[in-house]
Parts: structure tokens; C-alpha cells; sequence
């Protein structure tokens, strides 16, 4: 088992206590050994090491006075992993087992919902790092910046390397019954609804734990966010074929940026166009089997392609999302679940049960749809969920493994695209219309009209920088 270290912040209950140390000392994935616990007005409290020997164990206590003596007791953990937990808040039920060197954190357990989004608000998230980690930034915050995103911050500007952790909702099994085995709405032709010429049918195209995956960054005026992208997908468990990041227009595309990182590649347009027809052009010219899809301000958690890519293979769903940690500018956290099965969700309503960002897609699925609605400069990842539920299994993964950054300026909060915004409410109500219609043409045995709603001609993109990747048709931009 994993040495596990508890710092809890505040003064707790004796009840809220014997339950933390229960829940994370004898969970059969780490061992407790040492509870140091301050009230971070005053930086009193007092520092515990535990020697357990069978079913007994005894202890050695000493008082926290200053500061200064709580970073004297923060020296003297030896444990491999420590978790900062804030007093007589909820304990999280199913703590990661962190990769050396790793931060992750604790949301407690919840009940994932059925039909759409929800969001889960936290007084405090508490959260582990490998105890190396906390060592070399604690000392160097102040204690209100003693939160998951206050360290990472803290190791970007040393430079110290840490991968981030992944956190499972309380659930244990991909074999469950929340994902579907089979999707009554799937239809083998859709002739007549879409261009055949687009379909590119393969003897094996389910994704598998083998298949290439490109990873696709559209990017517009995000270079403060980008480095932490882009290392978060270098160091993925499973390695990517290929990253591509596209520049939307910008007068100054990221060059220096990306050529911190020799694997990935840099494409750009002269003209701004917005998300989706970057990303149908980047698939239309390449050929991988699957596509990852990533913000250029947000991040993800080290495996979180090597989770996906287990729930494509398990399910034969061609479209997987994942759970969300939303950031906020103040460093807070908000857990967001999604249904495990976005396909029964879609099929009672057409509401919001994937978050297009956090998603893996086969080649296959948007070709046999047409692409993505490239007229359109917001929502076109919902309208193209909407679409994919009549012809591909679609589930999400139980596990928060991606960061999403909630940020003024951004399409989802601008005001004139943002998610209140007049004319995105009219959109999205079109495509919930035309979803219920597609609905109830399938159940009358019909064919659904499963055509992109607006596009536009494809976009000029020239190669700037980085790796070359697999062209579609053996085309290479830098030749």
C-alpha cells in the first residue's frame, strides 16, 4: 500500500476525524501513517506519526506553534502521497492512487445523473500530491493559496515536472448497466439523408486501445493557457499519434509556444472562422482513426486518453466524454457529471449529457455524419452530438479527467455568443427541434435528416511549425 500522510486544515470534530481516518487509512490503497492538523488563522495545531504494528498502534505528538514549526513538521513526512483535506467537509469515497509525482483531487462521491449535466458545488475541495510536491510549494504559498490549483501554479514557475491525477465518481465497474451494449436508434444505412460520397466505412473502424488518435487544439488568443495544454497531452499515459494545434486568425499565431514541444504540430488559418471549421478541416486532411478533442485554455489529467480509449473498447461507443473539473479565476474547482450513457440520455431528451472538449471521436462516425456543422460558430458540438446519437453508441468515462477554464472573453461566456445570449438560445432551441422530429421520424420507422444543419466551403490552412503528421491522400504541407 501507498504511505499516506493527512494535513487537515481548521478544527475538526472527533466524529468528522475518526471518519477521515477510516475512509482514507484502511481503504486497502494507502496507509495511513502521520496526521498533522493547523488552523491556518494562527498556523497552531499538532503533528501525529502514527507506527501501526497488526491490529495496535501507537504515536508520537508534538505542537504546532508558528509557521515556522509547521514547516519543520512538513519536512518531516516521509510518506509517498499526502492529502489536504479541509475540516468536517465531506470525505471522498474512491481517493486516485497517484503516479509518482502527481496532483489530483478528492470531489466527494456523487450520484451521476441520467439525462444532463449537473454540477456538484463544494464549500472546499480538498485534494493529494505526491508529498515531494507539496515539500517544495507550501513553503512558498501563503496558506489561503493551499489549494490544487496554488500548488500546480507554484511547480509551473519552479519548473518542477508533475503529472495531474485522475479521480474516479464512485463507480467501479465499465461493465455496468448505465453503459449500452446495444442502441435501438442505430440504423446501418442513412442513405438519402447524407452525402454517401463522405462515408469511408472500415472492417474495423470501433475504436480500440490500438487505434491513432490525433489530438485537435483550435486555438484563438489563448497563449497564457496553452503551455499547461499541451504538457498535459505530452505526458498522457498513452501516447498520441499526434497533436495539432490550429490557429483561428490570430495576428501573431503561438509559434514560440509550441515549439517547446517538438512532437506537436502547429497549422494556422489567415482568416478567423471559428472552432468547428478548424477542426472538420483538420480531420478532413489527416487520417487517424480517432480524434481527441481539447480547448486550447483547458487541460487533462495523464491518462485521460488511456481511460477513454479502455471505454471505446469496452463499449464499441465511438463517441467518449469524461467528467468535468470547471476552474474558475479564483482557483476554485466545481465538479460537473455527465450520464455514464449519453445515448439513453439523448434518447429521452435532447439535452446537454456530453461536453464536447472532454471527448474522444472515430474518424468514421464524422464522416459517416458529414462532418461538423461548419456554418456555424457556437454549438456546432451540440448539434453534432445530437446527430450522432441516431447512428453510434455514446457514453462518457466515471472519471474527472479534464479541466475546464471558465474565463470572461471565451465563446461560452462573451456576451454576445455566450450561453444566455439571445441568439445561442435560439440556435440551441432549433436543434433540440430538430432532434425531437429526428426522434419521432425513428420510432415511426422513418429515416432521421441527419445532415449538417449550415456549412461553409473548407478553410485554407497552412502548415507554420512542429511534426509532420499522417496527411490523408500522403499530403504533406511542408513539401
Amino acid at each position: 500500500m501507498i504511505s499516506l500522510t493527512l494535513i487537515i486544515l481548521g478544527n475538526d470534530n472527533p466524529d468528522w476525524a475518526t471518519n477521515a481516518m477510516a475512509v482514507l487509512g484502511h481503504n486497502g490503497l494507502y496507509e495511513l501513517k502521520h496526521i498533522i492538523q493547523i488552523d491556518p488563522s494562527s498556523y497552531r495545531g499538532v503533528s501525529t506519526i502514527y507506527t501501526f504494528d497488526d491490529d495496535d498502534f501507537d504515536f508520537f505528538e508534538f505542537n504546532i506553534e508558528s509557521l515556522t514549526s509547521f514547516l519543520k513538521a512538513l519536512q518531516t513526512i516521509n510518506t509517498e502521497v499526502t492529502a489536504i483535506l479541509t475540516a468536517n467537509t465531506n470525505i471522498m469515497l474512491l481517493p486516485p492512487k497517484l503516479t509518482n509525482l502527481a496532483i489530483a483531487s478528492l470531489p466527494t462521491a456523487v450520484e451521476l445523473p441520467r439525462e444532463t449535466a449537473k454540477q456538484h458545488p463544494v464549500a472546499a475541495l480538498n485534494w493529494m500530491a505526491s508529498t515531494p510536491l507539496l515539500k517544495a510549494a507550501l513553503p512558498q504559498l501563503e496558506i489561503n493559496r493551499w489549494s490544487l490549483l496554488g500548488v500546480a501554479i507554484e511547480l509551473e514557475r519552479q519548473n518542477i515536472a508533475f503529472n495531474w491525477g485522475t479521480t474516479n465518481i464512485n463507480f467501479t465497474s465499465l461493465e455496468s448497466e448505465d453503459y449500452p451494449k446495444n442502441n435501438r436508434f442505430i440504423f446501418p444505412r442513412i442513405a438519402n439523408n447524407i452525402d454517401e460520397s463522405n462515408i469511408n466505412y472500415t472492417n474495423n473502424h470501433l475504436i480500440t486501445n490500438q487505434s491513432r488518435v490525433l489530438a485537435v487544439i483550435p486555438h484563438y488568443r489563448c497563449e497564457q493557457f496553452l503551455h499547461r495544454c499541451l504538457q498535459s497531452l505530452v505526458a498522457q499515459t498513452r501516447p498520441l499519434e499526434g497533436i495539432v494545434v490550429i490557429d483561428d486568425g490570430s495576428e501573431s499565431p503561438p509559434i514560440d509556444i509550441v515549439r517547446e514541444f517538438p512532437g506537436v504540430t502547429l497549422l494556422a488559418s489567415a482568416v478567423n472562422v471559428g472552432p468547428y471549421r478548424l477542426i472538420q478541416q483538420a480531420i478532413a486532411l489527416t487520417n487517424y482513426d480517432a480524434y481527441l478533442f481539447q480547448d486550447a485554455d483547458d487541460w487533462s489529467s495523464a491518462n485521460r486518453l488511456e481511460l477513454l480509449l479502455a471505454a471505446a473498447e469496452n463499449t464499441g461507443a465511438e463517441l467518449v466524454g469524461t467528467q468535468e473539473l470547471r476552474v474558475f479565476e479564483d482557483d476554485r474547482l466545481l465538479p460537473v457529471v455527465y450520464p455514464l450513457n449519453v445515448s439513453a440520455a439523448l434518447a429521452e431528451k435532447p439535452g446537454h449529457p456530453l461536453l464536447h472538449p472532454t471527448s474522444l471521436v472515430s474518424r468514421d462516425l464524422v464522416l459517416r455524419l458529414g462532418g461538423f456543422a461548419t456554418g456555424l460558430r457556437f454549438s456546432g458540438d451540440s448539434e453534432f452530438l445530437l446527430r450522432s446519437q441516431f447512428v453510434a453508441k455514446i457514453v462518457n468515462i466515471p472519471d474527472y479527467a479534464y479541466f475546464r477554464r471558465h474565463r470572461d472573453g471565451s465563446l461560452t461566456t462573451d456576451r454576445q455568443t455566450g450561453l444566455n445570449a439571445p441568439v445561442r438560445l435560439e440556435l440551441i432551441q432549433q436543434l433540440k427541434s430538430r432532434a425531437i422530429a429526428n426522434t419521432a421520424a425513428v420510432r415511426e420507422g422513418k429515416l432521421p435528416d441527419l445532415r449538417p444543419l449550415k456549412t461553409a466551403e473548407a478553410i485554407e490552412l497552412n502548415y507554420i511549425t512542429g511534426a509532420s503528421l499522417n496527411w490523408e491522400n500522403s499530403y504533406d504541407f511542408r513539401f
